[in-house]
């Protein structure tokens, strides 16, 4: 056997080795990164039940969504939470104690100012997260799974999927390793012609992932206590001299 054409042959089969796992490499690491993104989004559909647990709990001391929807109305806001019902929560959630007060009127507004803030606070971590325990490394602290980094990993993810789609079209890389393989192979030359290099890559194409498609719930951005504190008592005053006995027995119930 010629040893020159022995020599070709071993260099042909390494680059086409090498060829072959740098492509289903490629192609499996973005696999993965898909498969972990879809865990993340999961995660934080997850924690969307969390705001709306506070949000009905703030609705069961209005004595409703109709109250919520005062209450918001008092701060100049639509209320961003009137299509709830379309959203997991836990509508047993309650804080461990409600600020004591002697007035029953006085505690309503402290349990309302109370619960306000505890859906403020929720809904900015749903947005930007907090740090919490790490599940992987003990001791260790990590930013918990937010609204912002889904963004920013799904133009991350896109832009990589872009960049295999294009850099590693599967078309691309048949018509290179037909070009440096053995010409008296059988086949050798109808490997495209049979295949298409258009329909190939469509074929095996990653989609790119659609935001929107992803249904996840947008917080709002509501105003701190610190602001919105005086109107917020100043609509309780009023709501509580109007549904004094209904009120008075939520609170009972929270005792």
């Amino acid at each position: 056997m010629d040893r020159h054409k022995t020599l070709a042959d071993a260099l042909e089969s390494e680059v086409l080795t090498e060829m072959a796992d740098t492509f289903f490499g490629k192609r499996k690491a973005l696999e993965d990164l898909i498969e972990d993104f879809k865990l993340l989004v999961e995660d934080i559909k997850a924690r969307e039940a969390k705001v709306f647990s506070r949000v009905f709990f703030l609705r069961s001391l209005l004595l409703g969504q109709e109250g919520e929807a005062e209450l918001f109305a008092a701060l100049g806001l639509e209320d961003p939470f009137n299509g709830s019902m379309l959203h997991p929560g836990s509508r047993t959630w309650q804080p461990e104690r409600v600020a004591f007060a002697f007035f029953v009127s006085t505690r309503f507004e402290k349990a309302v100012l109370q619960a306000y803030s505890e859906v403020r606070r929720t809904c900015e971590v749903y947005m930007n997260g907090e740090y919490e325990e790490d599940p992987d490394r003990s001791g260790r602290k990590r930013l918990s799974p937010h609204y912002r980094q889904i963004q920013r990993h799904c133009a991350r993810l896109n832009e990589r999927i872009d960049k295999v789609n294009t850099e590693m079209s599967p078309s691309s890389v048949l018509q290179y390793a037909r070009s440096i393989s053995a010409e008296d192979q059988p086949g050798h030359g109808t490997l495209s012609n049979s295949l298409g290099a258009e329909s190939l890559d469509n074929g095996l194409m990653f989609p790119k992932i659609d935001f929107v498609s992803l249904g996840l719930w947008k917080a709002p951005n509501l105003p701190p206590v610190e602001s919105c504190g005086p109107a917020i008592r100043s609509f309780c005053q009023g709501y509580y001299k109007r549904n004094s006995t209904q009120i008075k027995k939520v609170l009972s119930d929270l005792s």
